[in-house]
Formats: C-alpha cells, sequence, structure tokens
C-alpha cells in the first residue's frame, strides 16, 4: 500500500494594511520595556499590530517604521501616552480574587482596634477603577456602625485613560452585575442612560493619579496599611519585580499588608517580604 506524501501547508503571509517587520515589533519591545517595564513575548507581533495600527492611522503614517522613528523623535514625545495606553492590558472586574477583601477587612478592624485612627490603602495598579472601588466597599463594609477611622486610598496606573475611567466611576451594568448582592444599590447610583455611577461616598475616599512603577521617583509621601499590587508584574521581568518590590518595603508600615496575583510568586524577595497566606505578603523579619 502506497503512503501519501506527508502534507506540506504553504506558509501564510497575512495581508497587513501598514508594513509591520521584526525589526519594527522589536524596536517596539524595547521601548515599552524602557518605558513601562513590560517584557512582550515575541508572540504577541499580532497584537502590537493590532494595538498600535489605529494610531498609525490617526497619525496618517505609512508604516511602523515611520510610527516607531516618530516616537523617538522630540515631536513625538506626546504620542509615547497613547502609545503605552494602547499597549498596556487592563482586565478588571469587581471584587476579583475575591479571597483577598475578607483578609483586607480583617486587617483594617485589627489597625482600628489598635488605636489607628487613620487607614490608607495603595492600589497600585487601579485600571478602570473597579479594584480601588472594591477596596473602597471592603474598608466600609468593615466598620457598618458607630464610628470608624478615616480611610484613603491612593490609585494608581501607568494609563491615563483608565485612570478617568476610574475618576468618573461610571460603569455599565454588566460590570456592576459582578458585586456582592445588595452592593449595586446601595454604592451606587443608577443613571438615566442604564450606566451607574459610584456614590459620592465611595468616590471622595479615592485619589486617582499616574504612576509608572518602573520610574525611580514616585511621588508618594506616606506608608500605607496594605498595598495592592495584583496582575501587572506578570508583564515584567525577574530583575524589574526585584526593584519594584524593593521599593514597596519602605512605603508598607511595618505591621502593613502586600497583596499580589494569583500566578505571582515572589520568592526570590525574601529579604524585603515573606509569604502570610494565598498571594499575601508581609514583611520579611529583619536579620
Amino acid at each position: 500500500m502506497n503512503k501519501l506524501p506527508p502534507l506540506v501547508l504553504p506558509k501564510v503571509e497575512f495581508n497587513r494594511e501598514f508594513s509591520f517587520s521584526d525589526a519594527d515589533f522589536e524596536r517596539i519591545r524595547k521601548l515599552i520595556y524602557k518605558e513601562a517595564g513590560i517584557s512582550l513575548n515575541p508572540s504577541k507581533k499580532d497584537m502590537v499590530y493590532g494595538r498600535l495600527v489605529r494610531r498609525i492611522r490617526e497619525l496618517k503614517l505609512a508604516t511602523f517604521a515611520a510610527y516607531v522613528d516618530y516616537l523617538e523623535s522630540v515631536a513625538g514625545k506626546r504620542e509615547f501616552e497613547q502609545f503605552v495606553n494602547a499597549l498596556t492590558t487592563n482586565l478588571t472586574f469587581f471584587f476579583r480574587e475575591e479571597h483577598h477583601f475578607p483578609i483586607l477587612a480583617d486587617h483594617l478592624k485589627q489597625r482600628a482596634a489598635a488605636g489607628a485612627s487613620e487607614l490608607s490603602i495603595w492600589c497600585a495598579a487601579s485600571s478602570t477603577g473597579e479594584e480601588p472601588y472594591s477596596l473602597a466597599i471592603t474598608a466600609l463594609e468593615a466598620f457598618p456602625h458607630g464610628s470608624k477611622p478615616a480611610i484613603s486610598i491612593i490609585a494608581t496606573d501607568l494609563d491615563t485613560s483608565v485612570l478617568e475611567t476610574g475618576r468618573k466611576g461610571i460603569y455599565p451594568e454588566d460590570k456592576i452585575a459582578r458585586l456582592p448582592p445588595g452592593h449595586a444599590h446601595k454604592y451606587f447610583d443608577k443613571l438615566p442612560d442604564g450606566n451607574y455611577q459610584a456614590k459620592a461616598v465611595l468616590r471622595n475616599m479615592i485619589t486617582f493619579q499616574r504612576l509608572n512603577l518602573i520610574e525611580n521617583n514616585w511621588a508618594l509621601r506616606k506608608q500605607f496599611d496594605a498595598i495592592f499590587c495584583r496582575n501587572v508584574m506578570i508583564y515584567f521581568d525577574r530583575d524589574t519585580q526585584f526593584a519594584v518590590l524593593k521599593k514597596f518595603a519602605p512605603l508598607l508600615k511595618p505591621d502593613g499588608l502586600l497583596f499580589v496575583g494569583h500566578s505571582e510568586n515572589f520568592y526570590f524577595a525574601s529579604d524585603y517580604f515573606q509569604l502570610r497566606g494565598k498571594t499575601v505578603y508581609q514583611h520579611a523579619p529583619k536579620k
């Protein structure tokens, strides 16, 4: 019986609207790493094309090479913000990784019982605001009766467009549906267009501001009872992760907690932090 010859599929070349070479992709990888610490896998070439092609159309450029040239020019400095916004991932929803919130509530109550009159939280990758609003709700629910300590939340992100969404606190109904039962009515107002806006009591607790985690100098001048930095450092290489964690250490109060994402493990930073529970860290004992 004769065997069929092996099937050889022709290499498929996609017809792109704009020329996008491997060299163009490599230049973009270096730029986003330098600016945001994001380490793009070589497999992300198609994703990068899809994210940036709209910028090239809007700027009326002919190729990706021309776009990168523009980014590297003096005139292109303002475009860098759009460039970073396009390449950052902002998947989030209310009470994501829900096991963290009861831990936070207990931690805040313990701090208040110990005499703390002010409690502060830093949400270091706030995206469109669902996470800091979840933190604010958790803090309010932790003190349902009588007086409570003053609670403030700093919400930072590299992407300026998502920060503006967070400041407004307006979300569609499908986002609000993820809230625990009763929380939508208690903490959000339904708007005439069918969207929902966080009540003033939540919005007044949160300050949204831009911050780049890989910059040397952060505009933060206080220590925090808790820091949430979840599902962002998976995009950083090990050296960048370590540098960020090292800078977190002095900003976290001695008995503070660091909350990280479900797939993040920072065993290599054991001089600064030790694992306390499921993706929750505390300061390492001083040696």
